[in-house]
């Protein structure tokens, strides 16, 4: 007796399948392969795409069904075939990566299995690069659903779906609003996730419809951290207008004009339907190789090998910052930035468990990632993309502390070995370390040991002339590549090296130079010398500009004003000027207050008569007033005679 067989166990889907690749145009790329569908007499299994250099065009069998089907369409309407073909080649369906359409039309629509024709090939094969492989379709019952739409009234939805995929053409608005209809519903089993804060959210189309209906108002679906796996598509096929139910805009959403008693119907039978359904959402806690279609080993040998541990030291202003900025964050280039200090600890950094009280009241005790963990674990699930974690004043902090026993992956590896090679590349940490707390974050389990991905740097800096700040053990800095920013000014924009010093007609770059000159040059009776000199970036372009409205403050315009409004006599008027005098000032005075003042307050603090007239000026006070009350080169009078000349006469 021929009996069934027991139920096939099938492979669960991953919802964080394609977790960071976009599909734009949603609507157009669903249209066209129904289209192809239907063009092809509905089979199982499409073929629909052949190699052309870097992309993938439709296949000459293909290309002639589709003009076969729609040349009378077109013909009506005056559309010309080979512009037909050419917007075919540009739908998305060829030109996006396999992993975006993947999770369209495998996690929301369920309308077909995507794969490449060369099964042999990772599902990962197009994230680099930007070569796109020949891809088939395996289509579900959801096309034959579709199909019975089609059918009531076939020419006008063909027209549908050939207008949807970008061509000028007449179709029935009731048509087009059946089949959005249709498709909304083939979509509402899709389930979302995004960041709220600590906590993921993870959702699906019916939670927008009862949050909406419940507080008349808008949803946020844009999350707290970048999107990821559906909530892209989710967004796309919003931005497209695809449910009717739904408006959308830059992240918001809402009841479409004049859809809410609609929408509250709607919503009774999506949700009965779910609860029939049964539906069971899986890979929301766990995330590694296998998930995203390719093993572990397969997984490291796509891994981007950019990984460095890099410290940038010199003088305060000596362009750290900018060097890092310019010369190691390329575009794309994904940059965390942090910024150490003496109360920074081990848990701020990497992160420390915390109380969650659940909606019940119920309390419970999870571990809340900190900074590095978070890049950590984007640096380690995203293998093509490179990113950077920048710690500017790395010693303010007691950073072997703040490491902690991460100060261990700090050792990189430097190269591949011919015998006993653990697989991984060049940049990742040589050793691993156990964390359990760290590595259910970034692998989805607690037992695997924790390393640096060769995709992620980190890059530190560090004032060499700070003084009661933590010192970086050898230990420590051995683990880096140091790297001394040379104060000059050959690589400086030369609107900052050559702006005047308010009205003194001496340069920034002159001014900077000799008094460095100077610095050097008295070693002997100055504590590191070397470390005191002004960087070339110490000030600003907007704290050398002049305000000329400050007038002569020597002139006893500013003092009178000051009595008269004192004594309660000013007028309006003099209220005006005074007013315009005193914001002047406010420019004015940010030179002397910010690099005079350094150079009386610590690079000369033991030593003033270098460079200062002491017998003169004996307080900062006296410095500052005598910059703000002369002018032109008399403001830098408070200096001694062979300095201004250095400053007047460089060459010499």
């Amino acid at each position: 007796m021929n009996r069934p067989d027991n139920i096939s166990i099938y492979d669960e889907l991953d919802l964080k399948l394609g977790i960071k690749s976009s599909l734009p145009h949603v609507k157009s790329t669903i249209a066209l392969a129904v289209l192809l569908w239907e063009c092809a007499d509905r089979p199982a299994e499409l073929t629909y795409s052949q190699q052309d250099g870097d992309k993938i065009l439709l296949t000459d069998e293909l290309d002639q069904w589709v003009v076969d089907v729609v040349s009378e369409i077109c013909e009506e309407d005056e559309i010309d075939l080979e512009s037909l073909i050419a917007t075919v080649n540009d739908n998305q369906l060829f030109k996006s990566q396999m992993e975006a359409l993947i999770v369209a039309f495998e996690l929301v629509w369920k309308l077909a299995k995507v794969s490449f024709v060369d099964e042999d090939k990772a599902a990962s094969a197009e994230r680099t690069g930007g070569i796109r492989y020949p891809k088939k379709l395996t289509y579900t019952i959801n096309a034959d659903i579709i199909h019975s739409l089609i059918e009531s009234n076939r020419d006008a939805y063909m027209r549908v779906l050939v207008a949807w995929i970008g061509i000028n053409i007449a179709t029935d608005p009731e048509c087009e609003s059946n089949l959005l209809h249709l498709l909304t519903a083939l979509s509402e089993g899709a389930v979302f996730k995004l960041a709220d804060g600590n906590r993921e959210v993870v959702f699906n189309q019916n939670s927008l419809y009862k949050k909406i209906l419940e507080t008349q108002d808008s949803v946020d679906v844009n999350g707290d951290k970048e999107a990821k796996g559906s909530l892209r598509i989710l967004k796309s096929f919003l931005s497209d207008a695809m449910n009717p139910y739904l408006s959308y805009n830059n992240g918001s959403v809402m009841a479409a004009d004049r859809r809410m008693n609609d929408m509250e119907e709607y919503q009774k039978r999506v949700e009965m339907f779910l609860r029939l359904s049964a539906t069971k959402v899986i890979g929301l806690d766990n995330l590694d190789a296998e998930d995203e279609g390719i093993s572990p080993e397969q997984y490291e040998a796509h891994r981007l090998t950019t990984g460095c541990n890099v410290l940038l030291y010199g003088v305060p202003g000596s362009g750290k910052s900018w060097a890092i900025e310019h010369e190691y964050c390329k575009p794309g280039t994904n940059v965390e930035r942090l910024v150490f200090h003496p109360d920074y600890t081990y848990s701020d950094f990497i992160g420390q468990i915390l109380p969650n009280v659940a909606d019940d009241g119920q309390v419970s005790y999870k571990f809340t990632a900190g900074p590095f963990t978070n890049i950590l674990a984007d640096a380690y699930q995203n293998p093509d993309k490179e990113y950077i974690l920048i710690i500017e004043e790395i010693n303010r902090g007691n950073a072997p502390a703040i490491f902690g026993e991460v100060f261990q992956l700090l050792d990189r590896k430097t190269e591949l070995r011919d015998i006993a090679d653990d697989g991984y590349p060049i940049g990742t940490s040589e050793y691993g370390i156990t964390n359990a707390n760290i590595a259910k974050i970034v692998y989805g389990d607690a037992t695997h040991k924790v390393r640096i991905p060769s995709n992620l740097s980190i890059l530190g800096t560090m004032n060499t002339s700070d003084q009661n700040v933590f010192t970086l053990d050898t230990a420590f800095q051995r683990r880096w590549d140091m790297r001394l920013i040379e104060n000059n000014f050959e690589h400086v924009d030369r609107r900052l090296a050559d702006a005047e010093i308010l009205d003194t007609g001496i340069t920034w770059e002159v001014f900077c130079t000799q008094i460095n000159k100077i610095i050097v040059g008295n070693n002997a009776r100055m504590t590191s010398a070397e470390d005191k000199r002004l960087g070339a970036y110490f000030v600003h372009l907007r704290d050398l500009e002049y305000n000329p409205d400050m007038g002569n403050l020597s002139d006893g315009e500013y003092d009178g004003l000051r009595t008269k409004e004192q004594n309660h006599s000013i007028t309006d008027t003099e209220k005006e000027r005074l007013a315009e005098i005193r914001a002047a000032m406010k420019q004015n005075r940010k030179f002397p207050e910010k690099v005079i003042k350094y150079l009386w307050d610590d690079a000369f603090k033991f030593n003033r008569e270098i460079v200062f007239e002491t017998t003169t000026y004996q307080s900062l006070e006296q410095v500052i007033r005598t910059f703000m009350y002369a002018e032109k080169l008399d403001r830098l009078a408070m200096f001694k005679d062979n300095v201004r000349n250095a400053f007047t006469n460089p060459e010499e």
